[in-house]
């Protein structure tokens, strides 16, 4: 019972981190590579991310990438579509960002170094 009592508080904790920071904070933590289960990501100082490594040059990147925020403590996005240019991609709370992890929605993340980045 004691085991389960603990496991709760930690989890608790963990979950209350990211709620603990200022949406600033949340920022200046969100920037930079992370790797999810299925790709990479890199989130720019300048509020735009890459699926991949950043392509800005030339007339259409070809990688998926968009525009980011954190407001409210959510994660904030906007996902540019061939054809239709901008959409609005929603806000994910954001229960836990650490400078190793991210947790927010249903989706997982750990940070990676710029040149892990597409090196699988």
């Amino acid at each position: 019972m004691r085991s389960i009592a603990v496991a709760l508080t930690l989890a608790f904790v963990a979950s209350s981190y990211a709620v603990e920071q200022s949406d600033r904070e949340l920022t200046r933590s969100m920037i930079g590579a992370w790797r999810s289960p299925r790709h990479d990501y890199v989130y720019l100082a300048d509020g735009t991310w890459w699926m991949g490594k950043p392509e800005p040059n030339g007339p259409e990147p070809r990688v998926t990438h968009g525009h980011w925020w954190i407001k409210d403590h959510r994660l904030c996005e906007t996902v540019y579509l061939q054809g239709e240019g901008l959409r609005d991609n929603g806000c994910e709370l954001i229960t836990k960002l650490t400078k190793r992890e991210i947790v927010y929605g249903g989706y997982q993340m750990k940070r990676i170094a710029m040149s892990d980045v597409d090196q699988y």
